[in-house]
């Protein structure tokens, strides 16, 4: 630790005097390896913000707590606004950086107050004490925001302090609470139905996704996000978990099979997921399922606009997009979805933030075309989606990173917890078919809170 202490301070002097140079505040940062880490443990155990990100192989682990950095952007220019001011802080390290990053699914924003408010339109986080695990290595990093107001000391003695206080963490005792249902979606959810069938059928659109939401009420104990996690971590084998969690009782948690893309050096990763059937208890009717999945006409036709719309969108940053023809199986715990990777190599020096803007939303979670559904989706539902169904991940410094679509996803605001799932709809759609989805899809958060203690009340809608 002498060594790392020194070398902290070597950073926040360079960094110091960067800052009276230059006149503005500049980050300073250091890594170094640690035995190992549990970030569920640490979660549970500490009162600052929070922001965790698992690959979905488990190899990659991030945990990110208390904020060096926070860069905030909205409107339509969004992502090239965050772009740009994560561009000027990156400069000014010579070490590599990483922070998280989330956005929410539409610009336009409903005028009455909302759960939401904390979140932002794009938001970009570099966590003041990074923990990561890359395989079998643990580092940790510790950055923080110099500037020349404050001297080098205080920032040695605050830091010191914090560190202190993460290497003695002790388990309290946690109740789990309980939940009680004030909202079911239902009826709000046939609505958009009907509305979304109609502007078919007058070709609006091929396909819009509809997104259905429940709502529950806590009992007083504080939300379990480490419990909550871990149980994802465990049983939604397959999939990304993440967290953002920028107040000790406010955070969006989920267990996403999608990821939107990742970037390392020119080489684009992608992946085309839309059409969806339960997975059986059985395994002797799992081969069935499947094979039903891979040849039924409303899932391939759902499955094709997607794949398309990806290719389309990578078409002007790239040199070679390769994809098999026809789309494979990817099995989450409940359910099996038609699966299509995609590979691109560019040939500019996009970014990667530019690269999302031109992905998000994929016809899997807005519709086709595009514009039109986004803009049909402000009318026929009648909540704010927030960040659910969009872009979230980690970036670095060195311009790589992974984003996924925050879907299987519930907001936790106080003592409500709302979760989300969604449909794509076609022309061959039935109601009941879609509603039965977003039951199956609702499933892994809802196994994870434990909804089996739900008792009936409030008001469903």
């Amino acid at each position: 630790m002498p060594d790392t202490q020194t070398h902290i301070k070597q950073r926040i002097e360079q960094a110091h005097k960067r800052a009276r140079a230059w006149q503005r505040p500049v980050l300073a940062s250091y890594t170094w390896e640690i035995p190992s880490f549990d970030a569920f443990h640490i979660i549970q155990n500490t009162e600052t913000s929070h922001y965790y990100f698992a690959s979905a192989d488990r190899s990659l682990e991030m945990l990110g707590c208390a904020d060096a950095l926070v860069l905030t952007a909205s409107g339509p220019e969004r992502f090239q606004r965050l772009q740009y001011d994560w561009s000027l802080h990156r400069r000014d390290v010579d070490a590599i950086l990483y922070a998280f990053s989330g956005f929410s699914f539409d610009t336009f924003v409903r005028p009455q107050k909302n759960m939401w408010e904390a979140f932002g339109e794009a938001s970009l986080v570099v966590p003041k004490f990074l923990y990561r695990r890359l395989g079998d290595t643990h580092t940790l990093t510790v950055s923080t925001l110099v500037s020349a107001k404050q001297s080098v000391e205080q920032y040695l003695i605050q830091l010191a302090d914090q560190l202190a206080q993460f290497s003695s963490l002790q388990t309290p005792d946690s109740p789990s609470p309980t939940y009680t249902q004030v909202k079911n979606g239902v009826d709000h959810f046939k609505s958009s139905f009907q509305q979304a069938k109609q502007a078919i059928k007058e070709e609006k659109v091929e396909k819009i996704v509809i997104a259905r939401e429940e709502i529950y009420q806590t009992s007083d104990e504080a939300f379990p996000f480490a419990e909550t996690l871990r149980h994802l971590t465990e049983h939604q084998l397959g999939s990304y978990i993440f967290l953002y969690q920028p107040k000790r009782e406010i955070g969006f948690f989920g267990a996403t099979p999608e990821r939107l893309v990742k970037k390392q050096g020119p080489y684009i990763e992608t992946a085309a997921i839309a059409g969806t059937t339960q997975r059986p208890v059985s395994e002797d009717e799992a081969d069935a399922a499947k094979m039903h999945l891979l040849h039924d006409q409303k899932n391939l036709e759902e499955h094709d606009i997607v794949v398309k719309s990806i290719k389309h969108a990578l078409a002007p940053y790239s040199a070679t997009i390769k994809a098999p023809e026809s789309p494979r199986i990817l099995q989450t715990r409940s359910v099996y979805h038609l699966h299509t990777p995609i590979q691109a190599t560019l040939d500019t020096n996009a970014s990667l933030l530019s690269i999302i803007e031109s992905l998000h939303p994929t016809p899997a979670l807005g519709g086709y075309p595009k514009r039109t559904s986004v803009r049909l989706l402000r009318d026929i539902e009648r909540f704010d989606r927030g960040w659910y169904g969009s872009p979230f991940g980690w970036l670095s410094t060195e311009g790589e990173g992974e984003f996924v679509v925050a879907i299987r996803s519930a907001l936790v605001h106080h003592q409500f917890v709302a979760m989300y799932a969604g449909c794509g709809i076609v022309q061959e759609s039935e109601l009941e078919s879609e509603l039965a989805e977003t039951e199956m899809k609702l499933s892994p958060i809802k196994e994870a809170l434990g909804l089996n203690r739900v008792t009936p009340g409030g008001n469903p809608s």
